[in-house]
């Protein structure tokens, strides 16, 4: 077994795991285009478990006395892909259950097709409007907003980060540990090529937090290891196609590549070594997605003998849900727990970070592939905090 097969929960805690991500946390990704209304909700997989789910939403809005008929906003930096649809239809289905227990009275959804300019017109509309208690943000950039939000604290509303950290003080940005997330797939590429070898790196979107973040912690990782060669370092913008493109030219141009490391889009690049008839490198990191899960174990399954070293590590879109479950206690005045909060830069302790809760490598990629047989293609490995894990985080 691997060393990193030692960071993977163990079977059942695996599928403990799997069974939140489809209570609660998880719904079909959206297909409306934005400014959106809330995107519909989809019928739940577990219906026990999304019944429980309900009776929670209650306790919290009984728990939250005064913080009833909430008006919360959502300023998405793009829902343009897989990810970020389906981040915005599990808080939509949240929502929905929060308005049913009084808890919200109204919900709406931008996205600022990654501009900063318009996601800090949208944010100067609805402090304007003056209708608006909570404004979460998955930022475009992690500073742009700051004037923004200097007025929206001014104007007594609450603003919470999302997905990505923004850099002000005076607010709390709840997210997946993306440096955290980037290393476990750096040195599980540097184990599996035993630490050399030539590889290309896809990274998302220059300028968006967690993009730089996770290439900041690949050459942290990478740096110790002068015999691992970076031939091509590209953004693929966090598009598939875009990503089929590149691997395509780059495969045209370097004839020996060894291991790739990659944010998403794993489907793209296979599909560029599938046109140009290039078998796969040793290793391919991550793609949440239950396609790149089957196309790993079925090239697996075709090739024995050179089986791909692939990785998931889970960045969850539920994390939009728990950023709500977040919001609405600290509307009802309650303070998070100093100890739970981390510094990422040098402005401010201002972080929730919270650490990948899955790792699927090919020492479990077999009981994943059982397990998600009836999952859509398109759905990406989620889950979000419970309401007693939202509780242990507060004072």
């Amino acid at each position: 077994m691997s060393k990193f097969s030692k960071q993977v929960v163990t079977l059942l805690s695996v599928l403990l795991v799997f069974s939140l991500m489809f209570a609660g946390c998880n719904t079909a990704p959206a297909t409306t285009n934005e400014p959106a209304a809330e995107a519909p909700a989809v019928e739940e997989p577990a219906v026990e478990a999304a019944a429980e789910e309900v009776e929670q939403v209650e306790e919290v809005s009984e728990a939250a006395g005064k913080t009833s008929d909430i008006s919360i906003a959502l300023l998405d930096g793009s829902n343009g892909n897989a990810w970020r649809a389906q981040m915005e239809s599990e808080m939509s289905e949240y929502i929905d259950e929060l308005k049913a227990a009084g808890v919200v009275s109204k919900y709406t959804a931008y996205s600022a097709n990654d501009d900063a300019t318009t996601q800090s017109q949208q944010m100067s509309q609805l402090i304007n409007g003056g209708e608006t208690d909570v404004i979460l943000v998955n930022p475009v950039s992690a500073t742009s907003l700051n004037p923004m939000i200097d007025k929206a604290i001014e104007n007594g509303i609450l603003v919470l980060g999302i997905d990505q950290v923004i850099s002000h003080g005076g607010i709390v940005s709840v997210t997946t540990d993306q440096a955290g997330w980037a290393r476990i797939q750096a040195e599980h590429l540097v184990n599996e090529l035993g630490g050399k070898g030539n590889i290309v790196i896809f990274n998302g979107i220059a300028g968006y937090p967690a993009s730089d973040m996770r290439t900041a912690a690949y050459h942290e990782v990478l740096d110790q290891y002068p015999d691992i060669t970076i031939l091509k370092e590209v953004d693929h913008d966090w598009d598939e196609g875009k990503a089929k493109q590149l691997m395509l030219t780059m495969l045209s141009a370097y004839p020996q590549i060894d291991g790739i490391l990659n944010q998403e889009c794993s489907p793209g690049i296979i599909s560029a070594y599938d046109e140009a008839g290039v078998a796969l490198p040793k290793v391919i990191s991550s793609d949440e997605s239950i396609n790149y899960l089957r196309l790993w174990s079925d090239y697996n399954k075709a090739n024995p003998d050179s089986k791909l070293n692939g990785i998931i590590v889970a960045n969850p879109p539920g994390i939009g849900v728990t950023a709500i479950k977040v919001a609405v206690q600290l509307m009802a005045g309650n303070t998070l727990n100093d100890e739970v909060l981390t510094a990422v830069d040098a402005e401010s302790k201002n972080a929730l970070l919270l650490q990948p809760n899955l790792v699927i490598t090919n020492d479990n990629l077999d009981e994943w592939i059982e397990q998600t047989t009836d999952a859509p293609e398109t759905y990406t490995f989620s889950n979000c905090l419970s309401d007693e894990e939202i509780a242990a985080l507060f004072e």
